[in-house]
């Protein structure tokens, strides 16, 4: 029996058929797949499923075509399967590692931001840092400020003009206070 006459044998389910198919074909599908891959274990994985693929689909087969060429028609659907795969799963790899190293620079860039402003608010006297952080940093209007801890609008402005003043003397004070308003 020729090599095509088992298309219409394999078309109709017959087990046999397709076990001479595989022992006549598998070591040319193999070396197919080595010469692409350059892998063994690859190579031995791909000619598995090509062959799986050639019994699941059997009743697809034409029988006006060589066996040969479609066996050689799935075994490069495969491998070319498989580089799409390989090609998604490093795409997705890729981003998952720039977001992860984006996320980690934004968080020690933000806590860097923040211990510079604690360092910078340390230098002012309790009360005028308590008001400067509830005006500046957490958004407060002047008369709630000054509900909250007793003291006056005016009181508050006045401690406000003076920590800037005091603060202006930081380099960058005023762009790390911006960052981190934003970042709040």
């Amino acid at each position: 029996m020729e090599m095509e006459d088992y298309v219409k044998n394999i078309n109709e389910g017959d087990q046999v058929a397709f076990e001479i198919v595989f022992n006549l074909s598998h070591k040319k599908v193999y070396a197919y797949f080595k010469k692409k891959t350059a892998s063994t274990e690859l190579a031995d994985e791909l000619t598995q499923l090509a062959f799986i693929k050639l019994w699941r689909f059997r009743h697809t087969l034409a029988l006006q075509h060589s066996l040969h060429t479609q066996l050689f028609r799935i075994a490069k659907t495969t491998l070319l399967d498989h580089f799409k795969k390989v090609a998604i799963e490093e795409r997705n790899l890729r981003s998952f590692y720039q977001e992860t190293v984006s996320n980690e620079v934004a968080l020690s860039s933000a806590y860097e931001t923040n211990q510079q402003l604690v360092t910078i608010l340390d230098h002012l006297p309790p009360i005028r840092k308590k008001v400067f952080v509830l005006s500046r940093i957490e958004g407060y209007t002047y008369s709630e400020i000054g509900e909250q801890l007793s003291i006056s609008p005016r009181t508050v402005e006045k401690h406000i003009s003076l920590a800037l003043k005091q603060l202006g003397g930081y380099s960058g004070a005023a762009i790390i206070i911006c960052l981190v308003h934003q970042l709040s």
